[in-house]
């Protein structure tokens, strides 16, 4: 997949997480906590991965992304894997 740019992965996350969770309101901020400020459950995270995986065509295992707390961290994963 060519580059793609982090604010465009930034943009293309808050739309998925907008269709998890279409009760969210205001804005989705980098440092926004996926559980926490977000409420995504673990199956949300599943469905958010999946979609993920499936948009910009990488494989992606669980353990990868164990330690992606917030918004910014999937955003920072996702570029790195998308540079590789």
């Amino acid at each position: 997949m060519p580059h793609v740019p982090t604010e465009q992965i930034a943009r293309d996350l808050e739309t998925i997480i907008r269709r998890l969770k279409p009760e969210l309101t205001g804005d989705i901020k980098a440092e926004d906590r996926l559980r926490d400020d977000l409420g995504l459950d673990s199956l949300h995270s599943m469905e958010l991965l999946s979609e993920v995986t499936e948009k910009y065509e990488v494989d992606i295992d669980v353990e990868q992304v164990q330690d992606v707390r917030t918004v910014g961290d999937v955003v920072q994963f996702l570029s790195t894997v998308l540079a590789a």
